[in-house]
């Protein structure tokens, strides 16, 4: 006997669901478990607080906003204080030097590049960095301090001293080569008294 009308509705309803389902399983799309958001936020977050400041300053002077460099410059010189590295304090004396070079008057940023300067070559004796001493000599070289970048070379040739391998002394004769091509190395008792005349007292 066939079957009604009313007997072949839940035949038809259980087959429209189920082609339904299957379609919604195709057409979900699929994510992979392993899927990572970009790191550039993440990556920025690491660099040091006086490298984003530095960048900021950077910003400011692209934009010809002079007061709004110097605040980010005092900004990165203090972060660079804290920070107890002489790359940070080398790194700020050579930001006054940028904003020295967009105003008339270029003494104030020449003298803070070399207060930095100071402070790194200070940090870089203590931790025995010939690298750090070296870049210190690199700033007074620019700045045409002749005196200064004597008395920096004289630590520096002490440090490397202590270097059995020699390549310390190597690197110091090239930048004292390039920076006073024919001066002669010289010794002192204590060159870092030339620069901290006031006793050894750090920054």
């Amino acid at each position: 006997m066939p079957l009604s009308a009313y007997a072949r509705v839940p035949m038809w309803l259980g087959v429209i669901v189920a082609v339904a389902t299957a379609a919604a399983i195709v057409l979900v799309p699929r994510t992979s478990p392993t899927s990572v958001p970009p790191p550039a936020a993440a990556e920025i977050e690491t660099r040091p607080a006086w490298q984003i400041a530095l960048d900021a300053m950077d910003h400011a002077l692209a934009a010809g906003d002079i007061s709004g460099a110097e605040m980010a410059w005092r900004n990165a010189y203090g972060f660079a204080i804290r920070s107890r590295q002489w790359q940070a304090l080398v790194a700020a004396g050579d930001g006054s030097l940028r904003i020295g070079e967009r105003l008339p008057v270029k003494r104030p940023y020449r003298a803070r590049a070399a207060e930095a300067w100071r402070a790194a070559l200070f940090l870089a004796r203590a931790q025995q960095s010939v690298a750090g001493v070296l870049s210190v000599a690199e700033g007074f070289g620019r700045l045409g301090d002749g005196e200064g970048l004597t008395q920096v070379l004289r630590i520096a040739d002490g440090l490397a001293a202590a270097d059995p391998s020699g390549e310390a002394r190597r690197r110091v004769l090239e930048v004292r080569n390039r920076l006073t091509p024919g001066a002669p190395a010289a010794t002192l008792a204590d060159p870092i008294l030339a620069l901290f005349p006031d006793a050894a007292v750090g920054p």
